[in-house]
């Protein structure tokens, strides 16, 4: 029944006025090659195509398709292509971080200041950010990284890392300069009390992350971007007190008596420095 277009023609129509007329007398029936299925959105018909990431990360594959597509795929003058998915909540999740991003900034900053008490002190605690920032940035550099929603979320770590350590080296300076130590002095012994902890958490993030940053396995698109950028800025950071923040310190309180530079707050004896963790 109905297994050839001979019996597909002979099939009964009725008519308003009652009568049946074989529906081979009102459309033309052949056999053609097209979809086995038909997938419509918003009243148009579409074609879809799925691919999966995997290996890589999902910015990097999704940008390298669109090239490719672009250059050597001609549509006709009534098709169009639209690109949808995990590149869609991708989008969104990057919009959201560019409002989360200079809001947890402004946050830090204000920690900073409530834990130093002066604007020039925050100030160098807060050039560790940038530093940290190139870390991570020459990392995706090097490794050929696409910079996506995960290394996102490692430089959002990195601002913790980065600020936690310059408050445990400024909170040393001060400690020797209270002491009597002069500017530079105080500032490089500061510099030098404060690299060991710095070096530990550098030490924390390879060796921890390591594994992340060479997976090459199931899920590792995800890992592997945000461990690199966290060594990457972790590594960076190891040279802040021996290089940067001693020299920023010395030039920020260049003009200070040596009453004022002992005046500085600093954490009393016996208790840490103040301790900052973002991400």
């Amino acid at each position: 029944f109905r297994s050839d277009l001979r019996s597909l023609r002979e099939i009964l129509v009725p008519t308003p006025e009652g009568a049946q007329i074989p529906l081979g007398q009102l459309a033309h029936i052949e056999t053609v090659t097209g979809p086995a299925r038909v997938f419509r959105e918003d009243a148009s018909r579409f074609a879809p195509v799925r691919f999966s990431v995997r290996g890589r990360d999902l910015a990097g594959a999704i940008a390298d398709a669109q090239a490719r597509v672009a250059g050597k795929v001609r549509l006709p003058w009534d098709t169009h292509l639209e690109w949808g998915g995990e590149m869609n909540e991708l989008a969104e999740a990057l919009d959201r971080l560019l409002i989360v991003l200079p809001l947890t900034l402004l946050l830090v900053a204000f920690l900073v200041y409530s834990a130093v008490g002066t604007l020039r002190d925050t100030g160098v605690v807060l050039a560790g950010i940038p530093a940290a920032v190139s870390g991570g940035v020459l990392a995706l550099l090097l490794t050929g990284t696409t910079l996506s929603i995960s290394p996102a979320m490692g430089f959002v770590s990195l601002l913790g890392i980065a600020v936690q350590d310059a408050l445990l080296v400024v909170d040393a300076t001060r400690r020797m300069w209270r002491a009597g130590h002069g500017l530079q002095e105080g500032a490089r012994l500061g510099a030098e009390r404060g690299l060991r902890p710095v070096l530990m958490t550098a030490s924390v993030a390879l060796i921890g992350l390591l594994p992340a940053a060479l997976s090459r396995g199931i899920g590792s698109e995800t890992q592997r971007p945000l461990a690199i950028v966290v060594i990457g800025g972790a590594v960076m950071l190891s040279l802040l007190p021996r290089l940067l923040l001693p020299a920023l310190l010395v030039l920020a309180h260049k003009r200070d008596t040596a009453e004022e530079l002992a005046g500085l707050r600093a954490a009393p004896d016996g208790e840490t420095a103040p301790e900052l963790s973002v991400g």
